[in-house]
């Protein structure tokens, strides 16, 4: 195993954006601590790049390969979601390859046998309206979650990190917003069409990408404020003044085993 995405490559691949000015990103912070060698399990990295390419994707393609399900990975990008089983050595020149790091947030969650929030965002208190499926709905409270299981199995191929996840949006009962922490949500939805599993050897990774754009200033009588996000551009991104691509990379480590 590797040393994972942590500090080292990350202040590698930042240098250019480090005196940039941060912007929180609403991860939940399960467990901080870097891992070990001893130690199984995931961890996720969440980028916010200034792209300098406008067809990000297309770079990207050239690395990995897609997931196994072509009609979930279809589904996926309708909802602005580019999601790519890559090796983890890739990373830095995907991450070259797309423009500079401004931003970054680096999570180890080892395994995960209970449902988990990987990535959380709140929706603003303006509400915030989305489209699934190309049909709008208006939200105005709650969290939408990008929720995972995770563990170690092993098959005659090998031992892998089972990987399983599920977008999400909830309302909780209490001010908790973590959904496992919580009573059952006041309301809720889970996207099920949109959830996946797969196998990941060490040093394996999913990729999941949001590319952002401005949207268009409008004004007059008939301005209905900012247009509707795909589900994925809610989750990763929300409204932007700029354009950025949002990636989290969802790494697996594994012990070395006799």
């Amino acid at each position: 195993m590797r040393a994972s995405l942590a500090p080292t490559f990350l202040c590698a691949i930042i240098l250019s954006g480090c005196s940039a000015k941060k912007e929180t990103i609403n991860t939940v912070p399960i467990i901080k601590d870097t891992p070990v060698s001893t130690m199984d399990g995931i961890s996720v990295t969440n980028l916010k790049i200034v792209p300098v390419v406008k067809n990000v994707t297309k770079n990207i393609e050239q690395f990995g390969q897609p997931i196994a399900n072509g009609e979930l990975q279809a589904k996926l990008l309708q909802e602005g979601i580019f999601v790519r089983k890559i090796s983890a050595l890739d990373i830095p020149k995907i991450v070259n390859s797309i423009g500079d790091v401004i931003d970054d947030t680096f999570v180890w969650h080892g395994q995960i046998l209970k449902w988990r929030d990987l990535h959380q965002r709140r929706i603003e208190p303006r509400g915030m309206r989305i489209t699934e499926k190309g049909i709008q709905y208006f939200i105005q409270s709650g969290f939408l979650s990008l929720l995972s299981r995770s563990w170690v199995i092993e098959q005659e191929t090998g031992v892998h990190v089972y990987l399983q996840l599920l977008p999400t949006w909830h309302v909780p009962q209490r001010r908790s917003s973590i959904t496992g922490k919580s009573t059952t949500p006041h309301q809720s939805k889970v996207f099920h069409e949109l959830g996946f599993e797969t196998l990941l050897k060490d040093d394996e990774a999913i990729i999941l990408l949001v590319q952002l754009v401005a949207p268009v200033a409008s004004s007059g009588p008939f301005d209905e404020g900012p247009p509707a996000l795909r589900l994925g551009e809610a989750l990763l991104g929300g409204f932007e003044v700029e354009e950025y691509v949002h990636i989290l990379v969802i790494e697996a480590s594994l012990i070395p085993r006799g």
